[in-house]
């Protein structure tokens, strides 16, 4: 096997290519790492609107000081990648590029295909279960505070009015940007309003990782928590699970004890095909699992004993 020149241990800026157009990536390697080994490797998606220095750079890092060969990467849009539609959440735009992300692993001579896996993290915990319903590549996944359940934090949750309201607003940001060339961009986030939430509350929580030094704009310049007005229309129609019965692949939710999240994380365990394991972090919340250094090393520690489990020899 051919090694890839420049590929060492720590972390490698990389490109690979994605529906023709190059997305930025970092390559996260262990210590002592060695281009002729052999070592198993995760495909991390990050959750809503992130770049790849965030939730993902952090689990990527950690799983490395397992063992794993793990990516982080920019989607079409965001970060560092081309695109020229920016912060698009797009759920299936989103999906090709997590499966494209495993074709290049694939191409790694030190990754071990038998021990590739998958890790989606929010939103994308709801994309990486639909990639693993129908790419078997993939020989187990987790979920990480995973947003699961679309069709019902959507049409579950709003009457009939209240969501085609919100769809008739999606369609005519669309409308405008293609009769006009001009894109709004909006807070779909509602980080205005989290700014003002009580402390302790999820909305405020969020404002608290999005918008300060923790994880905002000011330490990564290529953040945005400004989405397309146009946006909501394709994660509405990505629901992971109505085909969780399918899934077929082994799978581990992972969830913050006090998440508000976390209903959506055991419908879907409940839902899911065998094998599954469910994995209720105490004490953790939906975003202290993005970043906080015991509920994250707790969160990798599951994951690689589920993953240990279930790949190959």
């Amino acid at each position: 096997m051919t090694a890839r020149p420049g590929i060492t241990a720590g972390k490698n800026a990389l490109t690979f290519k994605s529906q023709g157009l190059n997305l930025a990536a970092h390559l996260y390697t262990p210590e002592g790492f060695d281009q002729r080994g052999s070592y198993p490797a995760v495909v991390i998606s990050s959750a809503f609107n992130q770049v790849k220095e965030q939730t993902g750079a952090v689990y990527a890092a950690r799983l490395a000081r397992l063992g794993y060969v793990a990516i982080s990467f920019d989607h079409i849009g965001y970060g560092d990648s081309e695109g020229e539609i920016r912060n698009n959440e797009n759920a299936f735009v989103k999906i090709e590029s997590i499966r494209d992300a495993i074709s290049y692993m694939g191409t790694l001579p030190f990754v071990d295909r038998d021990n590739l896996f998958g890790l989606g993290v929010c939103a994308s915990g709801g994309y990486m279960a639909l990639v693993a319903t129908t790419d078997k590549r993939l020989k187990a996944i987790a979920s990480v505070s995973g947003m699961l359940g679309n069709q019902m934090s959507y049409f579950g949750t709003m009457d009939r009015e209240t969501v085609t309201a919100l769809i008739a607003t999606q369609n005519a940001g669309r409308q405008k940007a293609y009769e006009t060339g001009d894109i709004d961009y909006v807070d779909v986030l509602q980080m205005d309003a989290a700014a003002r939430a009580p402390e302790g509350s999820a909305m405020r929580e969020g404002y608290e990782y999005y918008m300060t030094a923790r994880a905002g704009a000011e330490t990564y310049p290529n953040y945005s928590h400004l989405s397309p007005s146009f946006m909501l229309e394709a994660p509405m129609l990505a629901d992971a699970m109505s085909y969780a019965p399918y899934l077929y692949t082994p799978f581990v939710g992972i969830y913050g004890e006090t998440a508000d999240t976390a209903p959506l994380t055991k419908m879907f365990h409940e839902k899911a095909s065998e094998p599954k394991e469910l994995v209720e972090i105490a004490g953790a919340s939906h975003v202290s699992l993005y970043d906080i250094p015991e509920d994250v090393n707790r969160a990798a520690a599951a994951m690689d004993a589920f993953f240990k489990t279930h790949g190959g020899s």
